[in-house]
């Protein structure tokens, strides 16, 4: 008998364990997945969902977990992208979910060889990456984990030194210390190394959130604000379009001449807007993207009417619009902001970098170079929409030590929610100012700490104006400077630990010793 119980092996420490309600972490975890992923975010389902996935994962053999895992992920994307495209195209963008298992996979063959704190580390490091990877790639960084965290402004200032990367690592390493806890049948002692460590890093970001934006006040009420005014064309007008980009770069002589006389109403209406919240205290005003069309051979005609604008107002005005051009292939239009001077003068014309999905078809990609300009208003850069899910990209406004980033954006009800918040994370990491003027979405100002300084809801008004006192100086940040090394790292520690593990054997399960009956 004495034999038998020194034979006995911890749980903490046995390679695969068993579980009789496996399935049923499954289905907990599957049941929140979709709540982590694009819309209807609940926080804390980002937390529990890999908890509870993971457990399956690891009392499941490698044959059934992953290939069911595969289908959870895959489910929880169309769930989450829902209302997002029409007919089979959401079924094939359900694939993007696929690369989820990976981390999975990476725990089921790495973390059995280790013991202790290394234990924990493979499938949140494999996380991270795969985040950072799928950040790079066409999509963007929309999937990240740190996204379903907007609402956490403490935890979230950790990106503005390690970027979003850092956020994604402490939620899956949760999930792997819980897990450890879990398999240790809820003896802390057997694990508190470890989950003291995660307790104290927990804790550290918080603290350091907490500090970080407590002192943000200070550092504002010193700084001078500037009125920017965000307009969205009138939802009557925009809506009432009745051609289509391509149809009209591609339409002859009086189908060009119909849009004219479709788009001349948007111009009007925006411009004179513009000058009344210019006469009412703006001194930036911003369009949202593509709030104006124009037939490519009006477009000085109708640069001018801005350009006068600008010059009798003093202001700055930024027109984001579409020029259609006369063509019958590829690109059809361009899709630009343009800021003018209080002279009159030009000083940037933008074309949208990265093109999402459909949009492809019809714009060419701009040359991907911000533009920056120095204004008694501090340093200004702007963006178009989909720019702004790539950090990287984002990276030279920061390097350029922007003050305030306009970044005019046209959503659909889908993503209004999460592609505004979003967007505020890219204010966090480059410590600056984000000026979102949206349409058919929010669009939203903030500080350089993410504090939403104002928001509205394009479908809750029919011209969607927001006017909001900006502070005209960022912030420097830690992650500006050094970029993505903290991802870099987790990728060179994973490479390690598969590396390690790839050369020594699989552990035996140890004994665990009982006091004598």
């Amino acid at each position: 008998m004495e034999h038998a119980r020194l034979t006995q092996t911890t749980p903490v420490q046995a390679a695969h364990p068993s579980d009789r309600l496996s399935w049923v972490w499954l289905a907990i975890g599957a049941a929140l997945l979709p709540l982590a992923s694009v819309q209807t975010i609940l926080p804390l389902a980002a937390w529990l969902a890999p908890l509870f996935l993971l457990r399956f994962s690891r009392t499941q053999r490698a044959v059934v977990a992953l290939p069911v895992l595969a289908l959870v992920h895959y489910a929880a994307i169309i769930l989450g992208m829902r209302g997002f495209f029409e007919g089979p195209l959401t079924y094939l963008v359900g694939l993007i979910g696929i690369p989820g298992i990976v981390a999975y996979a990476v725990d089921r063959l790495v973390a059995a060889r280790y013991r202790g704190l290394l234990r924990t580390l493979p499938f949140p490091l494999a996380v991270t990456v795969i985040d950072w990877l799928v950040g790079m790639s066409p999509v963007g960084s929309g999937g990240a984990l740190a996204y379903t965290q907007v609402g956490n402004l403490a935890l979230l200032q950790l990106i503005s030194l390690t970027g979003i990367w850092g956020v994604s690592f402490l939620v899956a390493w949760f999930a792997a210390v819980a897990n450890d806890l879990w398999e240790a049948e809820g003896d802390w002692r057997a694990v508190w190394p470890h989950l003291g460590l995660y307790a104290a890093v927990l804790l550290a970001v918080i603290v350091f959130g907490s500090v970080r934006l407590a002192l943000a006040p200070r550092r504002v009420s010193t700084v001078p604000t500037v009125r920017v005014a965000s307009l969205a064309a009138d939802r009557a007008l925009w809506h009432a379009l009745t051609q289509g980009v391509v149809a009209v770069a591609q339409g002859t002589p009086a189908a060009r001449a119909a849009a004219r006389a479709e788009y001349a109403p948007l111009w009007d209406d925006l411009l004179a807007r513009s000058r009344q919240q210019a006469r009412a205290g703006a001194k930036i005003v911003a369009w949202s993207e593509a709030s104006v069309f124009v037939l490519k051979e009006d477009e000085a005609a109708m640069l001018e009417r801005a350009r006068n604008l600008a010059r009798d107002e003093g202001i700055y005005l930024q027109v984001a619009l579409v020029s259609v051009l006369a063509t019958d292939h590829h690109p059809y239009g361009e899709n630009r902001a343009l800021l003018i001077d209080p002279a009159g003068t030009v000083v940037w014309d933008y074309a949208k970098t990265v093109h999402p999905f459909g949009d492809k078809a019809v714009f060419a990609p701009g040359d991907g170079v911000i533009p920056v300009v120095e204004t008694p208003y501090g340093r200004l850069a702007t963006v178009i929409c989909f720019d702004a899910d790539f950090p990287a990209l984002l990276r030279q406004a920061g390097q350029a030590r922007v003050d305030i980033l306009l970044a005019p954006s046209n959503d659909w009800p889908p993503v209004k929610v999460m592609h505004s918040r979003a967007h505020v994370l890219r204010a966090i990491e480059y410590g600056l100012a984000l000026v979102r003027p949206t349409g058919n979405g929010i669009a939203l100002a903030t500080d350089s700490h993410g504090q939403v300084v104002a928001e509205a809801d394009y479908y809750a008004t029919g011209s969607l104006t927001l006017v909001a006192d900006v502070p005209t100086r960022g912030v420097p940040t830690l992650y500006t400077r050094i970029g993505d090394v903290f991802a870099y790292a987790c990728l060179l520690a994973l490479a390690g630990l598969i590396a390690v593990a790839w050369l020594r054997p699989r552990l035996r399960p140890t004994p665990r010793a009982h006091a004598p009956a």
